[in-house]
């Protein structure tokens, strides 16, 4: 019960749990505080947005009170390897909503998190791994380089961006396998249904993940990059909670498709990227092909009869009526 309210972001629900779970076994302390500090850093979060270019507010009690439960948890040493793990997680997250982005990464680094398995995993632990990404590419993006070598720039640009695409990937992830988990609830007609699925809510790191690759690419010159980025999105297996996401790039990749591109730059969206193009800052270093592999991706329509453009005019055409029909299905 503990792990689908976790799975489905019902955070009010885990002390109550947790007061049940501590009668039962005396030894679960050290995994009662874990639980107590996610819940209640989830709950700040909930009443006190983040927003994507507003700095983190530094120390309040309610936060203070999350960092009593975590180190509690961390310092005793009594957790299994995984939830230690987790609540280290938990901890890197508090110290960016603290603004301490330097022990934020330490910690991330500590963890090892490409090294976190995303195979046979609860969907809340694919959630704090998508998080933690997400989390990273922030701090990054907040840490100035310390040297003014053109090279390192370019490869932190590049690490930031690719922070932000496996928290993309993971998150999209996360949200296919909870909508699954939840539809079988219903079916099942479990007894205790958890929410439906248009209520699970993205949240700001989530979301940066999702949107943050792609600004990111288009910023800094690679259009190139960014369209695939679209596209890669657009492909997954679409989720409630993403509809509004995917109406809104499908209208920015038409318009760049229709403004930005002629018929000479375009590849179709089963094609490689070329390595040179018009439509990317000639001055740009790096890369048009993606950088990373993950063990675990989102799934994404396939089958032997899928449409697939000719031309930028083809392809903007079905991105407008995709979204079109998306918000007509909304609204019915």
């Amino acid at each position: 019960e503990i792990e689908r309210c976790r799975s489905e972001c019902q955070w009010e629900r885990i002390p109550e749990l947790v007061k049940q779970l501590s009668a039962k076994l005396i030894a679960n302390d050290d995994m009662a505080e874990l639980l107590l500090g996610e819940s209640k850093l989830e709950q700040f979060l909930k009443e006190n947005a983040l927003k994507q270019n507003s700095s983190p507010r530094g120390p309040q009690p309610k936060l203070t009170e999350v960092r009593k439960h975590l180190t509690a948890a961390l310092d005793r040493g009594n957790l299994k390897p995984e939830f230690l793990q987790e609540a280290n997680l938990i901890m890197a997250k508090l110290n960016y909503v603290e603004g301490d982005y330097k022990e934020a990464l330490n910690t991330y680094a500590r963890v090892g998190v490409d090294d976190l398995q995303l195979a046979a995993v609860p969907p809340y632990r694919l959630r704090m791994i998508a998080e933690a990404y997400s989390t990273k590419g922030l701090c990054l993006e907040k840490l100035p380089i310390s040297s003014s070598a053109s090279n390192l720039h370019v490869d932190r640009e590049q690490e930031i961006v690719t922070c932000y695409e496996k928290a993309g990937d993971i998150a999209l992830l996360y949200l296919q396998e909870i909508e699954r988990v939840i539809n079988a609830n219903i079916q099942n007609r479990s007894p205790k249904p958890g929410p439906t699925a248009h209520e699970q809510e993205l949240g700001f790191f989530l979301e940066t993940g999702l949107q943050r690759a792609h600004v990111l690419y288009f910023k800094n010159g690679n259009l190139t990059r960014g369209v695939g980025r679209f596209r890669e999105l657009l492909r997954a297996v679409e989720t409630r909670t993403t509809q509004n996401l995917r109406m809104t790039i499908a209208r920015q990749l038409a318009e760049i498709l229709l403004r930005g591109m002629c018929e000479q730059s375009y590849w179709n969206p089963l094609e490689d990227p070329p390595h040179q193009s018009p439509l990317d800052d000639p001055l740009r270093k790096g890369s048009n092909t993606k950088n990373y592999a993950l063990s675990r991706r989102p799934r994404v329509y396939t089958g032997e009869n899928i449409f697939c453009p000719q031309e930028n005019t083809e392809e903007a055409l079905l991105l407008l009526l995709i979204s079109e029909s998306m918000a007509n299905r909304d609204a019915v």
